[in-house]
């Protein structure tokens, strides 16, 4: 089986393991080309363009009748959906990936970590850790592992549960990873658990952190909704300077990227 385009990045928890990989046949043009100008878009940070960039590109898919392109490009698009907070959508585009992949053999393990990452969004917390369970079958990487640790701890976190979110945590940082979305995801879960801890500022400081890392990668949606989170923990621990900052940057951030969230 060809490898994605994209390798998964957990959003919630967020980000991808490897660096973008082509699969498209050389022989169709218009795919590769396609293809190709949805993996620099994604590259810039232009997710909506990449977004419709892997639309165009899966109906192409589709008049080949590849399965391997249908459910590469599929996913691909599941992935900017998920980026962009559209979790139904991304569940529908995630549905015709597994389709696809089931034609060839079984849903590889990111698919199956997307999956698992867009339950966990829609608050089905018992399929989310089921599927998360799949993909410690599924891969030994330790990149998948880092993941699923990120997931339980997102999961301990929002049933409140801080013990259990900490060991999530301590899981994760024993596997060596270095993709900088990931790193930016752990330092959100940090900040969420601290912030369950009673520790305010402690929050507010990897909430930065994790801010920072976001805008390195280029995933400014999540920059921006982080910027959220450390205004708020700042105004948990006192500090109003730092927390008016915080949020207005995230404001302004989000209405330039036509976002509506608060």
């Amino acid at each position: 089986m060809r490898r994605f385009f994209l390798t998964l990045m957990l959003l919630t928890l967020v980000g991808c393991a490897t660096s973008p990989t082509s699969t498209v046949p050389p022989e169709d043009k218009e795919l590769a080309r396609t293809s190709h100008l949805a993996r620099v878009a994604f590259a810039e940070g232009a997710t909506v363009k990449a977004r419709d960039l892997y639309r165009k590109a899966l109906n192409r898919a589709y008049a080949m009748d590849d399965a391997t392109e249908i459910g590469n490009t599929a996913y691909n698009l599941a992935l900017c959906q998920l980026l962009l907070g559209q979790l139904d959508q991304a569940n529908t585009s995630l549905t015709e990936a597994k389709a696809a992949f089931e034609r060839s053999g079984s849903p590889p393990a990111d698919v199956l970590l997307l999956e698992a990452t867009i339950a966990q969004r829609q608050g089905q917390s018992e399929q989310a850790l089921s599927l998360a369970d799949r993909v410690l079958s599924a891969s030994p990487d330790e990149s998948h592992r880092f993941q699923v640790a990120l997931l339980k701890g997102t999961i301990a976190c929002a049933q409140d549960d801080p013990a259990r979110a900490r060991a999530a945590l301590v899981e994760a940082d024993r596997y060596r990873v270095t993709h900088i979305p990931l790193l930016a995801a752990r330092e959100r879960l940090a900040g969420n658990i601290s912030l369950l801890e009673g520790n305010p500022g402690e929050a507010a400081e990897a909430f930065d952190r994790a801010a920072a890392l976001f805008q390195l990668a280029k995933h400014y949606r999540d920059m921006a909704l982080t910027l959220q989170r450390a205004g708020q923990a700042y105004q948990e621990a006192g500090d109003a300077s730092h927390a008016e900052d915080r949020l207005i940057r995230a404001r302004r951030s989000l209405a330039a990227q036509g976002d509506k969230t608060k």
